[in-house]
């Protein structure tokens, strides 16, 4: 998910629905680009007011990373004494868009809380507007898809851009061996689907271990695979280690002239 690609109403669910208080608004990013916010500023109310997204679906991965841009009022300048330069965040996940107006109950618990959020910049009444980037992480997940959660208890802030990715593996080739795009489940996944590339093999007594290696959580590659392969008799490396072409065979040919 990545509001800043969203063209329409984004149509989050507000609670309590009948004082809501996130509004949702059109605004401008970093480039200039229209896209769509939600703000709130209750400072004067130590109340929850929570703003919930649609269903977000999960796909393979079991890790989710959470990429939040906002701002928040320094409360110095408000004069109010309920009010909050933090914000909270919540998942709950489910295996379908089951979600209603008051089902998951509006509370910690179903939602697990992923954290308190504080603000690194804040803004003050004519100073310099600058914006906020939180990078969250969430795990273990096992639902179909989740929904997250904003929680705001006195704040007086926006919510600029809201993205939510999971990090792969791209396919990659090295050491005459290849690699499917893998994303990772822990801190390191040992992939141990390699092949040989095209007229490579790998030597003799390692046929029952194909190539392995390792991706990182990051989305990178790490090391070098622990199987080797060679090229085929017959075949030599090219320019990388990633192709084993035919070898070159230079022939003299004597030329005999009989008189």
């Amino acid at each position: 998910m990545n509001t800043k690609l969203e063209t329409s109403d984004l149509r989050w669910t507000n609670h309590p629905a009948d004082d809501p208080e996130w509004e949702e608004v059109s605004g401008l990013d970093d480039e200039s680009n229209s896209v769509r916010t939600y703000q709130i500023c209750t400072p004067n109310s130590p109340s929850s007011y929570w703003l919930r997204t649609r269903w977000i679906p999960r796909r393979a991965a079991t890790i989710l990373y959470v990429e939040i841009r906002f701002t928040m009022m320094e409360c110095s300048g408000l004069n109010q004494r309920h009010c909050k330069e933090t914000f909270n965040l919540y998942y709950y996940q489910s295996d379908s868009d089951e979600a209603t107006p008051t089902h998951p109950v509006w509370m910690e618990n179903p939602y697990t809380k992923v954290a308190t959020v504080a603000a690194d910049h804040l803004l003050r009444r004519g100073g310099e507007r600058r914006s906020n980037i939180k990078l969250l992480r969430l795990e273990p997940l096992r639902g179909a898809g989740l929904y997250l959660a904003f929680q705001s208890q006195g704040a007086c802030m926006a919510l600029l851009s809201v993205r939510v990715f999971y990090r792969k593996c791209p396919p990659l080739s090295r050491a005459f061996a290849s690699f499917p795009e893998t994303i990772p489940h822990s801190l390191v996944e040992q992939v141990t689907v390699g092949v040989c590339v095209e007229n490579a093999v790998t030597p003799p007594g390692e046929q029952s271990q194909p190539p392995s290696m390792l991706c990182g959580e990051d989305g990178q590659w790490v090391g070098q695979p622990t199987s080797s392969c060679a090229c085929r008799p017959g075949y030599e490396a090219g320019e990388t280690d990633v192709r084993c072409r035919g070898e070159t065979v230079s022939f003299m040919y004597k030329i005999k002239v009989f008189i």
